[in-house]
């Protein structure tokens, strides 16, 4: 008997039917006046006859345990799939509404509108469901595009970047049509700044955009946003306008398709094995500085954002020190609750951490919650080898960056507003070795 691949994949538009909080830039009230383009959350179901796994990337700041929960109870109720199979990952817009309550750090933030929230839940688990009722036999291949200078490392054009962009391309076997793509960019959707007050995915859907008007509507794209704590357009672009997310997503896309019709028929593959791997692991807690110290902190930060503005510093340069000052008066906030013993609560709500690996024949997709830096994706690809490709901001929230070492160090923007320690980064590269280890070790005792 032949093995099959069956795969399906659908898109639903998940925009807000009201203006609602835009979530995304500290200490600014932004309520949205319109839509410039869609939402969406994409779906993509694999099924190879022994196991059936599923990637769903949505266009939305983060994605919470609760959300999660939601949408994994309702597919398993209504497809028999094992509801822990499912990812759910955000591209992290910051053009979308809140949809975890963040109250512990920016008292500017509502907390998530529960209408939004149960809408939302609903159109993830509904066109996970149409994917899954969508299968047919199908045959893959991954490539990798080029994602260099379209964005990089937002504290410095020189410090680390991984420019992979990953593409699992699936095709219908029978007429050789796309059915999806299914890509991950380390990089923040950030193009657009505060002053932007309408719904948008931000450079990502003009990726999505290009690519349809490209291969057609049967190419269902699925944008996930890898590790990317300390990854931006901000040193690559001219303004902080749709035009400039346009040539970013275009050329993005460009770089997409260009691989994608590379490929041949001998680089698919018409069945694979399925390997879904999970834990979950806490995380150690930060210590953070009196209320008195930070305090002066942010005010010599200020004291730097205003000498820089004064003295018209690189727009970049100023846009650092910004967030950094942005980052000091969160840390403020943080200080105060740690003291009042209030910052439990938000620990009790992100943790534990879940930890997922997808294997899909010889390559392994890791998806891990949390905006990590991406030194820590750096780190994964070369523990678990070449053909890894790790997706964060995925199946929760860790309310805060995962910063290294040095910019712990440092003191920025991110380091100032996490929650965790770079230790916690640390716990995080090892749990997913770890996990993956043990699933190596399994298979050389089942050959023996």
């Amino acid at each position: 008997m032949n093995k099959t691949l069956l795969a399906g994949a659908a898109i639903t538009d998940v925009t807000p039917r009201k203006p609602m909080f835009l979530h995304g830039y500290p200490h600014v009230e932004r309520i949205s006046e319109g839509v410039h383009d869609p939402l969406y959350a994409s779906a993509l179901i694999i099924d190879n006859g022994e196991e059936v796994t599923g990637f769903c990337a949505v266009d939305v700041i983060f994605i919470s345990k609760e959300i999660t929960a939601g949408v994994r109870k309702k597919v398993q109720e209504e497809t028999g799939i094992n509801g822990e199979n499912l990812m759910v990952s955000a591209s992290h817009t910051h053009s979308g509404p809140v949809t975890f309550s963040d109250i512990f750090y920016d008292p500017v933030v509502p907390e998530a509108d529960p209408e939004y929230i149960s809408f939302l839940t609903e159109k993830i688990a509904q066109v996970y469901i149409e994917a899954y009722k969508k299968r047919k036999e199908c045959k893959i291949a991954i490539t990798i595009a080029d994602g260099t200078d379209i964005g990089g490392n937002r504290r410095s054009k020189t410090d680390a970047i991984d420019p992979e962009v990953p593409v699992l391309v699936v095709k219908d076997a029978a007429k050789d049509k796309l059915v999806a793509l299914s890509t991950i960019y380390c990089m923040h959707p950030t193009v657009l700044h505060e002053d932007s007050k309408l719904y948008s995915a931000d450079f990502p859907g003009y990726t999505r955009q290009y690519l349809k008007d490209k291969l057609g509507d049967g190419a269902i794209l699925l944008y996930h946003t890898g590790p990317s704590g300390n990854q931006s357009p901000r040193h690559f672009i001219e303004s902080n306008t749709f035009e400039e997310a346009k040539r970013l997503g275009d050329e993005l896309g460009k770089r997409i398709l260009d691989r994608v019709l590379l490929l041949n028929d001998s680089d698919f593959i018409r069945w694979a094995p399925i390997k879904i791997l999970k834990t979950e692991t806490d995380l150690p807690r930060k210590k953070f500085k009196s209320v008195k110290e930070a305090e002066l902190k942010a005010a010599s930060v200020k004291n730097k954002l205003d000498r820089m503005r004064r003295e018209n510093a690189p727009a970049a340069e100023i846009r650092t020190t910004e967030c950094d000052w942005f980052g000091a008066l969160e840390n403020e906030q943080l200080s105060r609750m740690a003291e009042s013993g209030e910052l439990e609560k938000a620990y009790q709500d992100v943790l534990p951490a879940e930890i997922n690996i997808i294997r899909i024949g010889d390559a392994a997709f890791v998806f891990l919650p949390g905006e990590l830096f991406v030194e820590y994706s750096l780190e994964i690809k070369k523990a678990l080898g070449q053909r890894t490709f790790v997706c964060s901001l995925s199946n929760g929230v860790l309310a805060g960056y995962l910063v290294t070492e040095d910019a712990e160090k440092e003191g920025g923007y991110e380091a100032s507003n996490s929650i965790f320690p770079a230790k916690a980064g640390e716990v995080m590269v090892a749990k997913v070795r770890e996990l993956s280890e043990i699933n190596e070790n399994l298979i050389k005792n089942h050959r023996q």
